[in-house]
């Protein structure tokens, strides 16, 4: 198999929903699940950020007269759609939509579906102004066909570039594994957790927690600073993880068909 990651760059004012990604960098959404046949295309989509902008979401959404990011492209008029919030918390939302294919611009989910058929696995992630795509494929004809596709059906505002095509990087896994991270700072991590370091309000400084361990207070400062560093790198590692500036050339595509 073969992972095919590209993203849709959006220009301000070509998607209503887009927008709101694009003014709220700390808004984010990633797919939870998505399916889709030669007559529709449903998800689930999980939405995290700031409670102003997930409200305006909220109003966005209910509002939206043309199909967007969502709910599968953009650009083209709404044949039939649903959609359902699942699960909402100030910073959270778990969408449900469900969109059927008509004539003209089509759900990428729908295109990637006409050209890889039964088995079809793909994700999404959309920050800022990217809305980025992983697709599992078998052959690289296949890649083709789907970047022209799309490439062809993309409407004005909205551009297309290829971050890689290569063995499967992000599929195997699923959030964070300790085994990189030294015991040590592992066994620090635990106790700040235990003794309620990252609570609100903290429970226990790091002089109090090094004291319960025996060990000095600097010792166990450098041991927690190290793991939360190296968590950070965890969770940008699996969130958007590849740059949009990492493109491959559209005519290494064509060579490929």
């Amino acid at each position: 198999m073969r992972e095919f990651v590209f993203t849709v760059e959006y220009e301000r004012g070509a998607d209503e929903v887009m927008d709101l990604f694009i003014e709220n960098p700390d808004l984010h959404s990633k797919t939870m699940a998505i399916h889709a046949t030669s007559e529709s295309m449903w998800r689930l989509d999980r939405l995290t950020g700031p409670t102003e902008a997930l409200e305006a979401f909220d109003e966005v959404i209910e509002q939206a007269t043309r199909c967007n990011g969502v709910l599968g492209m953009c650009g083209a008029p709404v044949v039939e759609w649903e959609y359902e919030v699942l699960s909402e918390t100030p910073n959270g939302r778990i969408v449900y939509s469900c969109r059927e294919e008509g004539d003209g611009i089509q759900s990428i989910p729908h295109v990637a579906a006409k050209h890889i058929g039964d088995g079809l696995l793909m994700q999404a992630e959309r920050r800022g102004a990217q809305n980025q795509w992983r697709l599992l494929i078998s052959d690289d004809d296949t890649v083709s066909e789907i970047y022209e596709e799309v490439k062809d059906s993309l409407s004005d505002g909205l551009s297309l570039s290829v971050q890689r095509i290569s063995e499967p990087e992000c599929w195997l896994e699923e959030g964070v594994s300790a085994d990189g991270l030294p015991p040590e700072q592992q066994a620090a991590l635990e106790a700040a957790v235990e003794f309620g370091y990252y609570e609100t309000p903290r429970q226990h400084t790091v002089q109090e927690i090094s004291e319960e361990l025996d060990i000095p207070n600097s010792t166990l400062q450098y041991r927690l600073t190290r793991a939360e560093a190296w968590l950070a790198r965890q969770f940008v590692t699996g969130t958007l993880g590849t740059e949009v500036e990492d493109r491959v050339d559209p005519e290494q595509l064509e060579a490929s068909a």
